[in-house]
């Protein structure tokens, strides 16, 4: 698909970049990690972990949906972190998310990564409002999301049989803020 690294931006001590064919190992050590996806939705094997892999890397070339999910990557190591970006959800809100593999975690990634995404979505994608779900249970994005997002709501997915915590912060807000 495609050979080439395009850089998006960068954090402290993170590169995020477009998705490619060489993440599927670690993308599938993520994906299929029952505590990562706890929240999210059920583990996948290698095959679905390919299959949503070319899934992300084809909407790179696809105007007539907004969806943009990168890969995290480490500066120093060049390892693969995780997941983050920005798609339109179902509601048609600009939805950011962020994924990352769970010998990550509890090393502040998810914070830098959030702060770097969103200060991306406002200031290169001219994006002026953003959202982000969470699970109810998920106490670490919670923390996260509420160090950077105002929270508005809890709402029942059906879905998913869950409950979702929304939280919202518009460009005007964020500029208020820094």
């Amino acid at each position: 698909m495609n050979n080439f690294n395009v850089l998006l931006f960068k954090t402290l001590r993170l590169h995020v970049r477009q998705l490619e064919d060489k993440d599927l190992e670690s993308f599938y050590d993520m994906q299929s990690n029952r505590g990562v996806m706890k929240y999210i939705k059920k583990e996948m094997n290698f095959e679905q972990s390919k299959q949503e892999l070319d899934r992300f890397i084809g909407y790179y070339n696809d105007d007539s949906i907004f969806f943009k999910i990168w890969a995290i990557i480490n500066k120093n190591t060049n390892q693969f972190i995780g997941i983050c970006g920005v798609y339109e959800n179902d509601m048609s809100e600009l939805e950011i998310a962020y994924r990352l593999r769970e010998c990550f975690w509890g090393k502040g990634f998810g914070l830098e990564i959030a702060k770097g995404l969103i200060t991306y979505c406002f200031e290169q994608m001219k994006l002026k409002e953003l959202v982000a779900y969470v699970d109810k249970d998920n106490l670490n994005s919670i923390r996260i999301l509420e160090q950077e997002m105002k929270y508005v709501t809890e709402i029942y997915v059906k879905k998913e049989d869950s409950v979702e915590r929304k939280y919202k912060l518009s460009k005007k807000e964020y500029y208020n803020n820094t």
